[in-house]
């Protein structure tokens, strides 16, 4: 009977930690990805979705390169889910939000704010004011890095690993079983 829990403990364990990593490199995605343009004293909500976290990662809402203080939080890791609600929005909500983790691993694309006097509203129906800072610091697809395309490299050979050493594990364990 020692033998068997000893496999079963084995082949749990390796199976626990292979689904930990299974989840891959953190992403995250935010609401509203085309923008909002709305009138002052409307409200707005934006969420953060974060996948794959762990527990050295801090996830952030950011706005103009700042970070956002009065947000709610849901986590339950690997997920995490910050929102953002802003019930009467005033001009000094206007910006560019993005969310990011700490270490800076995933970033969301920007999302333009534009809150504008209502009397601003009326007269610009049919012309929009949004425009696209000449810099953008944040957005996912301006940064050039083959840092993803290596971690996955590493996962992949990591995963492999780890199921040769699982096989190798259970061989190992049947022959000593099977001799008694």
């Amino acid at each position: 009977m020692r033998k068997e829990s000893n496999m079963f403990f084995l082949v749990m364990s390796l199976l626990y930690w292979t689904q930990i990593e299974g989840c891959g490199r953190p992403r995250v995605s935010i609401s509203n990805g085309d923008g909002i343009r709305l009138p002052a004293g409307e409200g707005f909500k934006l969420s953060c979705d974060f996948k794959c976290l762990t527990p050295r990662h801090v996830a952030q809402l950011w706005r103009n390169n700042s970070q956002e203080s009065s947000i709610n939080l849901t986590s339950t890791l690997p997920s995490v889910t910050l929102v953002l609600s802003i019930s009467s929005a005033t001009m000094a909500d206007t910006g560019y939000y993005f969310c990011q983790t700490q270490p800076p691993e995933a970033i969301s694309p920007q999302v333009s704010i534009q809150i504008e006097s209502e009397m601003l509203m009326k007269d610009n129906l049919t012309t929009s004011n949004l425009t696209t800072p000449s810099t953008p610091q944040c957005d996912s697809t301006e940064q050039h890095n083959s840092a993803p395309g290596i971690q996955g490299q590493l996962w992949y050979w990591n995963l492999l690993g780890k199921t040769a050493i699982l096989l190798l594990s259970l061989a190992s364990l049947a022959v000593k079983y099977k001799r008694g």
